[in-house]
């Protein structure tokens, strides 16, 4: 049987959801790059169309901590799209996840082939 590689956006909305409803989800630049000096498991997820700067700005931050590429998942929803998986009345762009369950969940939802090696070639370094 062959696996579907599309991105389930209902599954992937629902996961999100459900880590944000058990506490597991951090949203916003600011609580999201305060994270990354942690240690820990971390899956840092970014909306479609959050602006250049700020994607630029994120990739910066994820190099600094000394995150790998595994650490970063371009999702396939806008940030209207993921504020309302969320649960909230405004856009969200960028979200991080430090349960490895839920992360493990989130990937399942949206495959890596969905995210462009050119992409992930500008968040870092292979490890």
């Amino acid at each position: 049987m062959k696996e579907n590689k599309a991105p389930s956006i209902p599954r992937l909305a629902g996961a999100l959801g459900m880590c944000r409803r058990a506490g597991r989800l951090t949203a916003g630049f600011d609580a999201v790059t305060a994270l990354l000096g942690q240690n820990g498991p971390l899956l840092v997820m970014a909306a479609k169309d959050i602006s250049p700067k700020s994607r630029k700005e994120l990739e910066f931050a994820l190099q600094k901590a000394g995150r790998l590429r595994d650490d970063f998942l371009n999702l396939p929803l806008t940030k209207e799209e993921t504020g309302r998986a969320l649960g909230t009345h405004k856009p969200v762009g960028i979200l991080a996840i430090q349960d490895p369950g839920f992360a493990s969940a989130i990937r399942r939802a949206c495959p890596a082939a969905y995210d462009t090696e050119e992409e992930q070639d500008r968040i870092g370094p292979v490890e």
